[in-house]
């Protein structure tokens, strides 16, 4: 019996010791939950995770380092989402605040204006104090005089009744302007929290998405940022071959079919944003809304949807992938801005490529060059 118990302690303390590794690692690789407690604060603990943020960038060379870039990510957009949506609730009880007290002005103001009607229609249409019953109905010279000075007196209480009401109307139109200007930027709040719940979702997913292709493996993660550098590499040596021009292409316009030419795993669009004069990457997200967030559709901003009005993001940019993938609802790709358009090819992709493809000819792409310094490439099109 003994045995026995000793063997079935061995065990429970093996999983309990295991559990608080698994616990340890989780909370020292993934921040908490966003829980900043008041504006001040999430602005302070969004500094700080924008720093953080900054530190592991360009350090994303091992999976523990992405997982935490990764992690802080989807944490800064859990903070910012707080801050805006106490600043929305601030902003909601400034609203309510000043529509009462607007509604108070507004009858203040009512009540003013109907005293002076009142108080000048008996002071300019009441015998008693006409300027003929004042020269001609006084009794005596001192009773001229005073009733001279009574109207005066009433002159001076219409001047100041008047000077109140100008005062009580200028308040109550800045007070009006600054509502709007409170509710105009609690709409503009509430927009802006909705782009970053759909950000964060895509974040999310791509967090899940490089568990999945990695299985929680570095190894398997290094292979996985090897193959997408190969990709990458075929794609520059395609575009610095120069390639077969096309000719002008107009924003929005259909340019070529999306396909599945070269190491793809389906029909669609791989887009990148360059510089023109050193084919650097840039990130093409910061020319689109809502290219975060797989499945979403992605809007034009600077630039026209390379999938055009109706398409579906397929993959995000980060992580080693600094591309969207897209694929166009009509099937076409299409034009990001007004340039001149080249065809290109790559016959390198079967050597690195990590799915298996039917399709056994070359990859084919097309990059667009535009008057503003940028180039922008479209991968995976169909075969001439």
């Amino acid at each position: 019996m003994l045995p026995n118990l000793s063997a079935k302690l061995k065990v429970l303390v093996r999983g309990l010791l295991t559990l608080a590794i698994l616990l340890l690692l989780s909370s020292f690789s993934s921040p908490t939950s966003a829980t900043c407690g008041d504006i001040i604060h999430c602005n302070q603990e969004i500094d700080r995770v924008k720093k953080e943020i900054s530190r592991l960038q360009g350090l994303e060379d091992n999976l523990q380092n992405q997982i935490a870039y990764l992690d802080n990510q989807i944490y800064l957009s859990q903070l910012e989402i707080q801050a805006k949506e106490d600043e929305i609730n601030v902003l909601s009880g400034d609203i309510n605040d000043l529509s009462v007290r607007l509604s108070r002005i507004s009858s203040f103001l009512g009540y003013q204006e109907k005293i002076f009607a009142t108080r000048a229609k008996l002071a300019y249409t009441s015998d008693q104090l006409s300027p003929f019953d004042v020269v001609l109905g006084a009794e005596t010279l001192d009773d001229a005089l005073r009733r001279i000075k009574y109207l005066h007196v009433l002159e001076d209480q219409d001047i100041q009744v008047l000077n109140q009401m100008h005062d009580t109307r200028t308040s109550f139109n800045e007070q009006k302007k600054s509502l709007e200007d409170k509710k105009t930027q609690v709409e503009q709040l509430k927009a802006e929290v909705e782009d970053q719940k759909k950000s964060l979702i895509g974040k999310q997913n791509a967090k899940q998405d490089l568990l999945v292709i990695t299985n929680g493996q570095e190894s398997n993660y290094q292979k996985y940022l090897k193959q997408l550098e190969s990709e990458r590499n075929a794609i520059l040596a395609a575009l610095r071959k120069g390639g077969k021009k096309l000719g002008t292409v107009t924003r929005g316009e259909k340019i070529w079919p999306q396909g599945s030419t070269g190491c793809s795993t389906g029909a669609h669009i791989h887009y990148e944003v360059r510089v023109s004069s050193t084919n650097s990457v840039l990130n093409p997200c910061n020319g689109f809304v809502g290219c975060h967030g797989l499945g979403n559709s992605v809007t034009s901003n600077a630039y026209y949807t390379p999938g055009g009005p109706s398409n579906r993001l397929t993959q995000g940019y980060g992580g080693g992938h600094l591309a969207l993938d897209l694929v166009s609802g009509d099937g076409w790709v299409h034009a990001s801005e007004n340039g001149t358009a080249y065809l290109v090819e790559d016959k390198t992709w079967k050597s690195w490529c990590w799915v298996n493809k039917p399709y056994d000819g070359p990859a084919y792409g097309i990059y667009i060059i535009h008057s503003d310094g940028h180039k922008t490439v479209y991968w995976h099109i169909q075969k001439p």
